[in-house]
């Protein structure tokens, strides 16, 4: 017979033994906690499904999403950290099919608004009647991992848009020549077939009176004479399109450096170039003004190129009217709190799409295909601004007109007071 001292030491023994387990338990947990807090990835439990809600989460998941404590986010459906709400059930769905799912790249949205990228892996853990009772998970932002992605693939596109561009130089250099001798042979010999036409039609109009209609090139003559003038203006408008477009290619591939040692007053530069334009802004607009800001400082550069980069500018600026009424204005401006002088050329007309400004001074991009656009002028005048130091920019509405204004950097020289 087991005396009852013995039973009731027993008892203590086993009794002290648990109580060692909870406190080894409870420390365990503890140190379990305070990783789960001071690690920095994202930990939380949700309950199940695509509107589950928060459970709970640690203080780096918090901070990821903007918010000061862990518990400002407990209760909050799951679905309003997304950036898309159907990403979530999609998400919760797979994690339902397969019971888990790791580093999937989403998008979810902080507190202030702005998107964040993050990679979450989650768990669905069960009950013990092995029904599916909580999603566990772990989320870590990759924003600035995505942004630097996003930059190297810029970077790439670039370099593969340069090299795309030594290729079209030589392709340019190549056979620039063999075009252009052929175009020269069809521009030189219009003016004298035209002056042949223009003497042998009054002989056609006698025979015509005479002798009625007759046919000439397989048409009527009464329609012959008066198609073959627009024929001839049209091989000549095109071959000087096809001469235009050579010079532009040849401009944008030009390997030759700039005369960059000159000091230039910009108003002069300004007042050359749009001498040359006298006549298409004339017929442009009946809206034309220019001002002059006085005691400029000089700029350094090549006075040719920034001249080219003027005429390109109002030339766009004449185009882009829809009506002869509307203004063009053409401004000098000094702002001595960034030491620079600016060039700004600023219409009333059609305006350039929201979508399409980022992609303007793209080579080739244009949205005058039709009338003639190469796609080239921006480019190249955004390349010559770039080694000039400046900085070209746009601003547009479409229907209301477009402003664009150059920089010119200033170091040396001192601003009038």
């Amino acid at each position: 017979m087991i005396k009852p001292d013995s039973q009731i030491a027993k008892l203590q023994a086993e009794i002290e033994r648990l109580q060692g387990e909870v406190i080894r338990f409870q420390q365990s947990e503890a140190r379990l906690r305070e990783m789960g807090n001071n690690i920095a990835l994202g930990l939380y439990r949700r309950t199940c499904g695509a509107q589950g809600t928060i459970v709970n989460v640690n203080p780096a998941l918090a901070k990821l999403f903007g918010y000061l404590h862990p518990e400002e986010l407990e209760g909050m459906s799951m679905r309003d950290l997304y950036w898309d709400p159907e990403e979530c059930d999609q998400f919760s769905g797979e994690v339902f099919e397969h019971g888990d799912v790791s580093r999937r790249e989403l998008r979810m949205r902080h507190r202030d608004g702005s998107t964040r990228w993050i990679t979450v892996t989650t768990t669905m853990i069960l009950d013990t009647e092995g029904e599916a009772e909580f999603f566990d998970g772990i989320m870590e932002d990759i924003t600035a991992r995505k942004a630097a992605e996003a930059e190297t693939a810029r970077q790439r596109e670039q370099l593969i848009q340069a090299d795309k561009m030594v290729a079209l130089g030589t392709l340019v250099s190549g056979v620039a020549h063999e075009i252009n001798n052929p175009n020269q042979f069809i521009v030189s010999h219009i003016s004298p077939l035209k002056k042949i036409w223009d003497d042998v039609q009054p002989i056609l109009d006698r025979y015509f009176e005479h002798n009625g209609d007759f046919l000439v090139g397989g048409g009527k003559y009464s329609l012959r004479r008066e198609q073959v003038p627009e024929m001839f203006a049209s091989v000549l408008k095109g071959a000087q399109r096809i001469r235009h477009i050579v010079r532009e290619l040849r401009d944008y591939t030009r390997q030759q450096p700039l005369a960059m040692d000159n000091n230039l007053e910009l108003n002069a530069v300004v007042k050359s170039a749009l001498e040359l334009l006298a006549n298409q802004i004339g017929k442009s607009t009946t809206n034309f003004s220019v001002n002059y800001a006085e005691g400029l400082p000089q700029i350094t550069g090549d006075y040719q190129r920034i001249e080219q980069v003027v005429i390109n500018l109002v030339q766009n600026a004449c185009q882009a009217l829809d009506d002869n009424s509307a203004a063009v204005v053409v401004s000098t401006l000094l702002d001595p709190a960034e030491r620079s002088v600016l060039l700004q050329v600023r219409d009333e007309g059609i305006g350039i799409p929201a979508e399409d400004l980022p992609r303007i001074r793209d080579p080739f991009f244009t949205t005058r295909r039709e009338s003639g656009g190469t796609g080239l002028g921006l480019s190249i005048s955004e390349t010559i601004i770039k080694k000039h130091g400046g900085t070209l920019h746009f601003a547009s509405q479409v229907g209301v007109g477009t402003t664009v204004t150059i920089t010119f950097p200033v170091n040396t020289i001192v601003f009038p007071s």
